[in-house]
């Protein structure tokens, strides 16, 4: 018996070490997250744990949220609201970028947002959240003072989505910010299909060349943010 509990040990010791080794090369080349970070005037960084929730001013006294984090009780999220003096009641919209376990687990605790994602996410959401909003490619949706636009970027899932808002460009998954300052495609391990990633993101960089002073900022899910639009368009030419 004891024996066994030693090879046991082993195992889960094993196991515990490849989890830490696939997550040190996925995310080793990305730049850190900073908890309470302002990525524009209203547009706030909430940590949770690896991952990063965006909050947005709405005016009124609302909020939205760029996805719902890591945590099932949505802790991280909460102590923000509370900084706020605001309460769950208050949360008035979450935006999907994807239906990762990762990015939906608090949504459903909030009673009074609307969950908006892609029509193509919302079989990879399931029962994460009991009802989803579907918006479309191009499509802007005003919730109080604040609009958000989306982007389809099919690649790191099929239904994955980038949402433009106060000027930042909130890409959950589908990039990233690396420490050599350079943005990054999404990290193949996890997603759907590569290829498709980098060739949504070059597409994304042509639609909105016109329109690149509106983008301020880009901000990712498990890095930092970049400063300016520049960082999309050099991906664009160098991939």
């Amino acid at each position: 018996m004891k024996k066994l509990a030693k090879w046991l040990g082993v195992i889960v010791l094993l196991l515990a070490l490849a989890a830490g080794g696939v997550y040190y090369v996925a995310f080793f080349p990305s730049s850190a997250i900073t908890d309470g970070q302002d990525v524009a005037p209203g547009a706030r960084t909430i940590k949770d744990g690896f991952v990063s929730v965006f909050m947005l001013d709405a005016g009124g006294g609302k909020v939205v949220l760029i996805d719902a984090g890591n945590d099932k009780k949505g802790a991280a999220i909460r102590a923000e609201l509370t900084r706020r003096k605001l309460d769950d009641s208050t949360v008035a919209a979450i935006f999907l970028t994807h239906g990762h376990g990762d990015h939906t687990a608090a949504a459903k605790t909030f009673p009074n947002a609307t969950i908006y994602a892609l029509a193509a996410e919302v079989p990879r959401i399931g029962t994460d959240v009991a009802k989803v909003t579907t918006v479309s490619d191009g499509e802007k949706t005003t919730v109080g003072e604040l609009t958000v636009e989306t982007f389809a970027v099919p690649g790191h899932t099929v239904g994955s989505a980038v949402f433009l808002a106060k000027g930042v460009l909130f890409f959950g998954d589908s990039a990233g910010g690396g420490k050599s300052g350079k943005m990054l495609p999404a990290v193949g391990l996890f997603s759907s299909d590569s290829a498709q990633n980098v060739s949504s993101l070059k597409a994304l960089s042509t639609r909105l060349e016109p329109r690149q002073g509106e983008v301020k900022t880009l901000a990712f899910a498990h890095t930092g943010p970049l400063e300016g639009y520049g960082f999309l368009s050099e991906f664009a030419r160098s991939h």
